[in-house]
């Protein structure tokens, strides 16, 4: 659910319909005011929901700060609509900037610009549905985005990270709700399980973000996954990992946990190559083993056998796409992790991009849970300073056409060279977007005839900087009696 925090009423003369709602009572269902359970991922509300609300934590807002927090936040409907940014800054007050959306378009929004804090969560709230929001950090390690929130839970999984002497991994825990929230963490590590006690029965204050340096509690692990798991009330969970290249690893990676585990994960692109490292990551933190396979479809046509493995209750694994002797280099490939005995998972794809790669960064990502016809990418660049791509992949029997639609602001532009192109079953399509458009800002709408994944992926140009994260699916109304 998404009950809206009591702080949020000063944004009533905004979104006025928002104030018949209790936000300190968890309901059994929002009825008209979005769904009633927590998705797998971030996904818009419908059209026709009275409010949209995204929770997006965290980052920094001071001159030179390490993660600066900007929210980006897409509109697309084919009219205009108003909302709120309430800022919270860790020992002040929060602060609510009101946004006016254009109708097909996006707004960005600088915490900077608002507050000035060490630590800075925010909370988009906007009139309707059909709105998709992504967060910002940048500092002087570089950039990354990734989704907002779509719902607070009780429950974030991640299935990488790492606290090797090159990295700093930062979980940074959320709570908009105008009561306490109190949090057992614990991590699955390549030498067993840790569950720090500093960590058990961890304080989340009301309307608060509690950093935690992983580092200082699971010291120089290869890998680590995360269970951050609230005794009561519900919170949002986002890990920044950073290297300073005394490695050769450099860059700076923003993801948003998964709030419930899946069967299954879905990753449009594939690559690895001399000096670039693809890596499957699958954390079991249930009480039985998983039987998992890892199935890839090369661009080739070529027939791969799947990678069948156990993943231990409570335990971890990786795979590493140069050492799984399916797919050669420099071959281009989708993938998909599956649970083979209906036990969930959470998974990470991995891409760290170090010399000889032309490019440079580390990003590790969840896979996509779903497939859907439509999918928003709010943040979108192409410029002499990035390079992106989009890979949409068809998961199902029959084959798909996809259109490629820019919302700029006002304008409805389908891209040309990007209209209604096939995508036979099984097989993916990878765009390089400034081969057909150039603009920045640049909010993508995604649409195909039948269910989808896409995923969007940002290379910084002659700097380290790589995000590859899927996109937002855009839920659609339901249907009346």
């Amino acid at each position: 659910m998404k009950s809206r925090p009591a702080v949020l009423v000063l944004i009533a003369a905004i979104v006025t319909t928002l104030v018949v709602l209790d936000r300190d009572v968890e309901a059994p269902g929002r009825g008209e005011f979005g769904r009633a359970e927590v998705d797998a991922m971030p996904v818009t509300d419908p059209t026709d929901v009275l409010a949209s609300t995204w929770y997006c934590a965290a980052g920094t807002a001071r001159a030179g700060g390490a993660a600066n927090l900007t929210v980006v936040i897409a509109n697309a409907n084919e009219t205009a609509v108003d909302g709120a940014v309430t800022w919270f800054p860790v020992g002040g007050e929060p602060v609510t900037t009101t946004v006016e959306l254009p109708a097909s378009g996006s707004v960005s929004m600088a915490a900077t610009d608002a507050v000035a804090a060490e630590v800075v969560s925010a909370i988009v709230d906007v009139r309707g549905g059909a709105i998709a929001v992504e967060h910002v950090v940048s500092g002087e390690r570089g950039a990354s985005v990734a989704p907002c929130a779509s719902d607070a839970s009780p429950t974030w999984y991640f299935a990488n990270g790492t606290t090797e002497r090159d990295a700093r991994q930062v979980l940074a825990l959320f709570n908009p709700f105008p009561d306490d929230v109190i949090v057992d963490i614990a991590f699955a590590t390549e030498e067993g399980r840790a569950e720090p006690a500093a960590l058990q029965g961890y304080p989340v204050p009301a309307g608060s973000t509690a950093l935690v340096n992983v580092h200082d509690h699971v010291r120089r692990r290869a890998v680590t996954s995360t269970a951050v798991v609230a005794r009561a009330g519900r919170l949002v969970v986002d890990r920044i990992q950073s290297f300073d290249g005394v490695l050769g690893r450099r860059g700076v990676s923003l993801t948003l946990g998964a709030p419930v585990l899946s069967e299954s994960w879905s990753f449009p692109e594939g690559y690895w190559a001399d000096g670039l490292i693809e890596e499957w990551h699958v954390y079991n933190p249930s009480e039985r083993d998983a039987e998992v396979s890892i199935e890839m479809v090369p661009v080739d046509g070529t027939t791969v056998e799947p990678i069948d493995l156990t993943v231990p209750a409570r335990g971890r694994v990786t795979v590493a796409a140069a050492t799984a002797e399916r797919v050669p280099a420099g071959i281009f490939h989708s993938s998909s992790v599956v649970s083979l005995n209906g036990v969930p998972v959470v998974v990470e794809r991995l891409l760290d991009a170090r010399p000889p790669s032309p490019r440079r960064g580390w990003s590790s990502a969840l896979g996509s849970p779903l497939a859907r016809p439509a999918w928003v990418l709010p943040l979108g660049e192409v410029s002499g300073n990035t390079d992106e791509w989009v890979v949409v992949h068809n998961p199902g029997a029959d084959a798909v056409t996809v259109s490629f639609t820019a919302l700029a602001g006002g304008q409805v532009l389908a891209v040309s060279g990007l209209q209604e192109l096939e995508i036979a079953p099984g097989e993916r399509l990878q765009v390089r977007i400034g081969n057909h458009i150039e603009r920045s800002p640049l909010p993508l709408l995604v649409q195909a005839t039948g269910d989808v994944v896409v995923e969007r992926d940002l290379y910084r140009v002659n700097e380290p900087g790589i995000s590859a994260v899927m996109g937002i699916p855009l839920a659609v109304a339901e249907a009346g009696p």
